[in-house]
């Protein structure tokens, strides 16, 4: 008599299944005959050329701090020009008229003359109001030059009438003038100030033209030093570059890889460049003077309305310029010193 027989097919269920030759366990580690996993694309583009690490880091320093000097620059022309065009709109709308004094006469006289010619002033055109200046005012403004001691009693002095002038439409000196003549008083001076509005004019117009200028010097340094940086970086590259020829790479896909390195270099340079001058323009206006230059700087950087708007709008330009002429300084020096390198001989 045969005993029970024992489930097969329970126990082949029950036991592990047999790997089968050659092939790997769960959870272990691959065997050394895995080939490893290749780098992508864009790895491979940015360390095509190894040797442009080192130049692109001189390169970056060097675009900072002229991107910063030719922002402070731009800063310093906007300064000027915010505080001649302020200058220039106070000094348009204000004149001065002098009444000289006659033989002989009175001090009372003469500011009766004066009052005469303040009132035939203040209904012309173009005029806000006019007024006398008393006697210690006139000598309150001639005293920075003579001093105290040098303003004696007995000098006469014209009698000064100032005049506040429209800003929309101010009156002209020489309408004036004609008034004044017509009234019988010709020889009371008018005085507009047209010196001083000439001489503002002009410092406005200097300081623009030497805020260009410094603009113009600092890209054409960039250009020498783009020239100057892609050579260094073509060179230090030599032995890659003569492989890339050897497969067949043209000069025009290896001045890509150069421009792409010019590019971001640039464009990170000069953007930290114009960060570090707001920086510091934002620094001179904290430390300075409320009143003074640290109150124009603000103005400039926040509360000038329209003129704040062109200011950062410049410098933005400065930046955008900077990578566009960086960039196409690269792409024709990369192509001339490569045909240098593997046609010239």
């Amino acid at each position: 008599m045969s005993g029970p027989q024992p489930d097969i097919d329970a126990a082949t269920a029950a036991s592990p299944a047999t790997p089968a030759p050659g092939t790997p366990r769960q959870g272990a580690a691959p065997q050394q005959g895995t080939a490893p996993q290749l780098p992508d694309a864009a790895h491979l583009r940015r360390n095509l050329l190894p040797g442009m690490h080192a130049p692109m880091r001189t390169f970056m320093v060097a675009v900072v701090v002229m991107v910063y000097l030719a922002t402070l620059a731009a800063a310093a022309v906007m300064l000027v020009r915010l505080a001649t065009a302020e200058w220039t709109a106070g000094v348009v709308s204000e004149a001065t008229a002098q009444v000289l004094p006659r033989n002989d006469e009175a001090p009372e006289q003469l500011q009766a003359r004066a009052r005469k010619v303040a009132d035939l002033l203040a209904g012309l055109p173009g005029v806000r109001g006019a007024w006398v200046l008393s006697e210690e005012e006139n000598r309150a403004l001639l005293r920075p030059w003579l001093g105290r001691t040098g303003l004696s009693l007995d000098l006469p002095l014209p009698a000064l009438v100032a005049i506040k002038l429209q800003r929309d439409k101010p009156a002209s000196a020489e309408a004036l003038r004609r008034a004044l003549q017509q009234a019988g008083m010709a020889d009371v001076e008018v005085d507009a100030h047209g010196r001083w509005i000439r001489e503002l004019s002009d410092l406005s117009r200097m300081a623009l033209w030497l805020g260009m200028a410094v603009l113009a010097l600092l890209l054409a340094a960039l250009v020498v030093l783009v020239v100057h940086a892609a050579r260094a970086a073509l060179q230090a590259n030599r032995s890659t570059l003569e492989v890339l020829h050897l497969i067949g790479a043209q000069d025009r896909f290896i001045a890509r890889q150069v421009e792409r390195h010019f590019l971001r270099a640039a464009f990170l340079a000069a953007l930290g460049g114009a960060l570090a001058a707001l920086a510091t323009l934002l620094l001179l206006a904290l430390l300075g003077p409320s009143s003074g230059i640290g109150q124009s700087i603000l103005n400039l950087l926040f509360l000038a309305g329209r003129d704040t708007v062109q200011a950062y709008v410049f410098w933005l330009l400065i930046v955008v310029m900077t990578t566009l002429v960086s960039l196409t300084t690269a792409r024709v020096s990369a192509m001339r010193i490569l045909g240098e390198m593997f046609r010239a001989g």
